[in-house]
């Protein structure tokens, strides 16, 4: 199973519709595809339409160890072929008590060895923060020897995540130095991109497109994305002759590619 971390420490920016759209794209080209709704708003879980499961079989009590049971019993399916370990309210409560655990930045990641062969991908929606949850994903998304993996960073063309980015930036790198492993960061996909903003959108463009990472998608601001999350579906599955459902399959094919 390859496992992506959709990361960034600024909010807004796109997380979730891209852990979203892209776990589509990818289903839809034939590939089992399981997301992990890490954020404790749950905004990946209320847009598949995802209801919160019942206690104690929850992603918090299982990353704290309060639940032993299979791991598969808290993944629920959903129409588009996307099966989603959903967020709980509970989680509002995890990252603090993860400081206190052994271990803590290899939960998630002990967690889905359970269901490493049932899996293409697993793409985790992370929190905007740079705290223990992030640190989760990132540590299961790390290089592994014949197993692809790593952290995609959605952005917005502006000046904020620039600076965004280089908080993040040096997040993995503390991590890499201090639990001695890689996490490859493969690359940004632009969101809510609009043009005609003017020369402010442009120019933070051109400063994103300078950065040692490539750009691996650029997703126009679309009414289509929006109505999709309404109803709970995938833009690939809503729209699907749509040029934002274009977008996420050339993003989905480009992972697809790669392998």
């Amino acid at each position: 199973m390859e496992i992506y971390a959709v990361a960034n420490q600024k909010g807004g920016v796109g997380k979730s519709a891209t852990t979203m759209n892209l776990a589509g794209a990818l289903a839809e080209a034939g590939d089992r595809v399981l997301v992990i709704d890490l954020d404790p708003q749950g905004h990946l879980s209320d847009a598949l339409g995802i209801s919160e499961p019942t206690e104690p079989a929850t992603l918090h009590h299982a990353m704290l160890g309060k639940y032993t049971g299979a791991f598969r019993d808290l993944i629920a399916p959903h129409s588009s072929g996307v099966d989603v370990v959903p967020w709980s309210l509970d989680m509002f409560l995890l990252e603090p008590q993860l400081y206190a655990a052994q271990g803590k930045e290899h939960r998630l990641s002990h967690l889905l060895e359970q269901v490493e062969d049932d899996y293409e991908v697993c793409l985790i929606d992370c929190p905007p923060s740079l705290g223990a949850l992030t640190d989760n994903a990132l540590v299961a998304a790390r290089r592994r020897p014949g197993r692809r993996g790593g952290a995609f960073i959605p952005v917005q063309s502006e000046d904020s995540s620039l600076r965004a980015l280089r908080l993040f930036f040096g997040q993995v790198q503390s991590l890499e130095r201090s639990l001695r492993l890689q996490v490859e960061l493969l690359g940004m996909v632009v969101n809510l991109f609009d043009k005609r903003r003017g020369n402010i959108v442009l120019t933070a463009l051109d400063a994103l497109r300078s950065l040692p990472l490539p750009i691996l998608a650029i997703i126009d601001d679309r009414s289509t994305i929006r109505e999709a999350w309404r109803a709970h579906q995938t833009v690939v599955t809503y729209d699907p002759t749509s040029a934002a459902a274009g977008w996420y399959r050339d993003l989905a094919k480009a992972i697809r590619d790669s392998r």
